[in-house]
């Protein structure tokens, strides 16, 4: 049973890949964080790839999150998903 499980796993993760979620960003956690809202109303959290910015707490973390929120709170976006997180 374990390897079944395993196999799901990997699968579901592999079927994510490509997928492309659209949506209203409805929240900026930190420079690299976002909240979408999808049309069914369901809640996705996006961590944006390839790009490392401060955690909230470390020097310039606050300004890196009012940078994110400037370019894209409440606007129409176009996520495609090329890895999925815990």
């Amino acid at each position: 049973m374990g390897w079944f499980a395993a196999l799901v796993l990997i699968w579901s993760t592999t079927a994510l890949a490509d997928t492309v979620l659209e949506g209203r960003v409805v929240g900026v956690t930190d420079g690299d964080t976002l909240t979408l809202l999808d049309a069914a109303k369901r809640q996705h959290k996006i961590r944006l790839a390839e790009i490392d910015a401060p955690e909230k707490k470390q020097p310039f973390g606050t300004r890196s999150r009012q940078s994110l929120g400037d370019l894209c709170h409440e606007k129409h976006a176009e996520v495609r998903i090329v890895d999925s997180d815990r």
